[in-house]
C-alpha cells in the first residue's frame, strides 16, 4: 500500500512540474514576443533623426513637433508595462501623423527623394511592427488561456502568473490606399 501512495505522490509531483514548465514556457515566449515588438518600435524611432533632417530645411515652424517626438523617444523605458508603452506609442503616432499632415503644405518636400525614401522605410517598419504585434498578441492569448484553464489556473495563482494585456499600436501607415486608374 505504501508503494501506491509513493507512486501517487510522484505522479502529482510530475504533473506539478509539467504544469509549471508549461507556464514558464508560455511566459517566456510572451516576453520574447514583446521584445520583438519593442525592437520593431525602436527601428521606427531610429528613423526620426532622418525625418528631422529632411523636414528641418522646409518647415521651421514644425520645430515644436519634432521636439515633442524627441521627448517621447527619451521617455521610453524597457521597464514600462505594455499598457504604458502602448500609451507612449499612441502619443508618438499622433505627433508623427501631425508631421505628415503639415507636409501636405510643402509640395516640394513631399516630392523630395529623401522624404519618399523615408516614407518607404517607415512603411516597411510599420509592416514589421504589425507582424511582431500580431505574434505578441498570439502568445498573449495562448498565455492567458493557459493561466485561466483548469488545472493550470491553480498553479498560475500559486506561482504568481498574471494575465497580460494585448498590445494595440496605432500604425502610421494604416490608411486606405488610393488607386488611380486614370493615368492622368
Amino acid at each position: 500500500m505504501a508503494w501506491v501512495v509513493t507512486i501517487a505522490c510522484i505522479a502529482v509531483i510530475i504533473v506539478c512540474i509539467i504544469i509549471f514548465n508549461k507556464l514558464v514556457k508560455a511566459s517566456n515566449l510572451n516576453s520574447e514576443a514583446f521584445s520583438n515588438v519593442d525592437t520593431a518600435l525602436k527601428k521606427r524611432y531610429d528613423l526620426i533623426p532622418n525625418l528631422e533632417s529632411i523636414v528641418k530645411g522646409y518647415t521651421s515652424h514644425e520645430k515644436n513637433t519634432l521636439e515633442d517626438i524627441a521627448k517621447i523617444r527619451t521617455n521610453l523605458s524597457n521597464k514600462m508595462t505594455v499598457d504604458d508603452r502602448q500609451r507612449e506609442e499612441d502619443k508618438f503616432s499622433t505627433v508623427i501623423k501631425d508631421v505628415f499632415v503639415s507636409v501636405e503644405n510643402y509640395p516640394e518636400l513631399k516630392a523630395s527623394q529623401n522624404f519618399l525614401s523615408f516614407q518607404q522605410a517607415l512603411v516597411k517598419i510599420e509592416e514589421d511592427i504589425e507582424m511582431a504585434r500580431r505574434y505578441y498578441n498570439g502568445t498573449t492569448r495562448n498565455y492567458n488561456i493557459l493561466i485561466e484553464q483548469f488545472p493550470t489556473n491553480i498553479f498560475a495563482k500559486l506561482f504568481g502568473f498574471e494575465k497580460r494585456s494585448y498590445f494595440e499600436v496605432d500604425l502610421l501607415t494604416r490608411e486606405n490606399v488610393n488607386v488611380d486608374f486614370g493615368g492622368e
